[in-house]
């Protein structure tokens, strides 16, 4: 199975010292939420966290 986008996101976002507890809590979501994006539960999350996924991304690497 081929890796979604989000999942994607989250795993560049783990690689770069991000939990999933502080993912949700940026994006206003609990870890659980961020779990399921991660796992592909949630094919297409929000606009509004999906949003917040790609900041975080951008200022990740931005800074890295």
């Amino acid at each position: 199975m081929n890796k979604t986008k989000w999942q994607e996101i989250i795993a560049e976002l783990k690689k770069a010292g991000w939990t999933q507890t502080a993912i949700g809590k940026e994006c206003g979501v609990s870890q659980a939420a961020i779990n399921q994006i991660k796992l592909g539960l949630t094919k297409e999350p929000s606009h509004s966290i999906g949003e917040k996924l790609i900041e975080l991304l951008n200022t990740t690497t931005e800074e890295g």
